[in-house]
Order: C-alpha cells, then structure tokens, then sequence
C-alpha cells in the first residue's frame, strides 16, 4: 500500500513538474511573441516614416526641377531677347545715334556710329499684374524699336488710375472717383445727393455720420466746402483721402499733377512710356517700375542733353 502511494505521489509530482515546465516554455513563446509584435510594429513605423520622407523629398525635388525648368526657360527668353535686340542694332547702323535699354542687365547705353558714348544705370518695370474690376494691368516694360517723341523738362506726373488702386490696397481704403457735378462727404467717403450731407447715404451707411464738409470740382479744381459754403482749394500732388475712401481726381485737375515724381527730365517714347529721373534712387538696378526706364537726375539730364527727338531707341 505505501509503494503504491509513493509512487502515486512521485507521479503527480512529476506530472506537476512538466506542468510547470510547460508554462515556462508558454511564457517564453508568449514574450517572445509579443516582442516579434514590437519589432514588427516599429517595422512599421519605420516604413511609415521612410515613406513620408520619400514624400517630402519627392514634392521638394519636384518643386527645385519646377523652378529649374523656369530658371531655363528665364534663360532661354533672354537669349532670344537677346539675339533679337543683336538683330535691331544691326537693322539700326544707319542711324546716327541709338538708345539701348537692357531690362535683363537694367542698363542704359547710346551708341554713335558704332561707338558707346554713355552707359548708365536704371529700373526697368517689375513685370507683376494688377487685377481691378475685370481689368489686368501688366507692369514691364516693352520690349522693341521706338522714337523719343518728346522731351520735357521738370515734367509733372499724372498718376494712372493704377496708382490710386495702389494707394487703396495698402492703406485697405475703397477707391472712389470724383466727378464734375458730383460731391464726396469728407468724412464717410460716400457720394452726397445734391450736397446734402444727410439723406439716403447717411440711413445706408449707417454708423458713418456725415461732417457736413464734402468735396466738389469746381473751375476744374478740388475744393472742400464747409457747412457754411466757405471754401478751401485742396493742394496739387497729394492723394486725397476721405474717411475710409481715396479719392481720384478728375484729369486736367491740378490735384492729378504730382511734381517732381519723375526726376528734372523725361524723354517720352509714347504709349505713357518714358525715360525719366526718380525719386528711388536706392531701387537702381532692380526691376521695379511699372513700366517706365528709371534712372538717377544726373544720368537723365546728360541723356536729356544728348539726344534728339527722333533718336530711335531699342529696348530689349
């Protein structure tokens, strides 16, 4: 009876043993699975990384052949610009004088039976758009054979309707246009119905309270009128601003002539194109003008001095 205990218990023991064994041998696999797990799982972190970063690279790659294929294309334009401005020198030998303006080097040059006799340096237009109202307005400056046409002599500006659309997008003020007839309150900007400052505009605009003072042309002139109908002519030269409004003035006003914008001289090649002085001197050199050849009085006025009306001028 006590063998046959002990060897009942010897085999429970044993039977206990393996039992403990194999658990040891699960934990193990366990662990070991949930190990393989991890590994896997940062596996795949690695290769969702890589893969974002193969992203990245290919839109940054993509992008540098974008602005290499422009920066061709640029250089392209330019040789061709280039070898058709080789071409009109050549068509012009015969003239006694020509004026050259290079947009790519931003340079001016006269040429005289086949000699350089001056060289300068200038802003040429900066080649951006303005969009206003449907209407795209291109800022270079043409490229061809021209004549200067005109010359002038401490020439008056009369700002384009782009430069009153400029002034508005930087200062965030509506443009308004004033008009013979018409009157602009002074302190809201808005129209004035037979120059009464009250009435519908004032019930429309609500918080925007009329001064009483508006502005009207007059003998072809701004003038601002007070409530008690004295008058002030308003000073040539300077934007006119009216509450949240800039105002454009009529042409032929004196308020549309800006003096000494443009330098002491101007040589007028048409279309509204020029070369004139600035006041930027510090922007020579760069494209940055809204069309017109730019250079410094001192330049201008010993190019003013040489040239003649006809001279042919080419620009490139």
């Amino acid at each position: 009876m006590s063998n046959t205990v002990s060897r009942f218990r010897l085999g429970f023991l044993g039977a206990w043993a393996l039992f403990v064994i194999a658990l040891g041998f699960a934990g193990v696999a366990v662990a070991a699975g949930v190990e393989n797990w991890r590994d896997a799982s940062l596996l795949r972190r690695l290769d969702r990384i890589d893969a974002m970063i193969a992203e990245r690279m290919e839109v940054r790659l993509e992008s540098l052949r974008e602005t290499a294929e422009e920066r061709g294309q640029k250089l392209e334009r330019l040789r061709s610009d280039v070898q058709s401005a080789e071409v009109r020198l050549a068509e012009a030998k015969d003239s006694e004088q020509t004026v050259i303006v290079s947009t790519a080097e931003n340079r001016v040059y006269v040429r005289r039976g086949g000699q350089k006799v001056f060289e300068a340096i200038c802003s040429t237009g900066k080649g951006t758009t303005l969009v206003e109202g449907g209407k795209t307005m291109k800022f270079e400056t043409p490229t061809g054979r021209f004549r200067i046409v005109s010359k002038e002599e401490n020439p008056v500006w009369v700002p384009p309707e782009w430069h009153f659309i400029e002034e508005g997008r930087k200062k965030k003020k509506r443009v308004v246009h004033l008009t013979a007839g018409a009157a602009i309150d002074v302190a809201t900007g808005n129209p004035v119905d037979g120059g009464k400052s009250g009435g519908v505009w004032s019930l429309l605009r609500g918080s925007e309270k009329p001064s009483g003072k508006v502005l009207r042309v007059k003998n072809n002139t701004v003038v601002e009128i007070q409530p008690d109908g004295t008058e002030r002519e308003l000073p040539p030269g300077e934007v006119i601003e009216t509450g949240n409004a800039i105002v454009v003035p009529p042409y032929g006003s004196p308020q549309r002539k800006f003096d000494k914008v443009l330098g002491s001289h101007r040589l007028n090649i048409g279309s509204g194109y020029a070369l004139h002085g600035t006041l930027a001197v510090d922007q020579l050199g760069r494209s940055v003008s809204h069309g017109c050849v730019r250079l410094r009085d001192a330049d201008i006025r010993k190019l003013y001095e040489m040239s003649s009306v006809g001279d042919q001028v080419v620009i490139y």
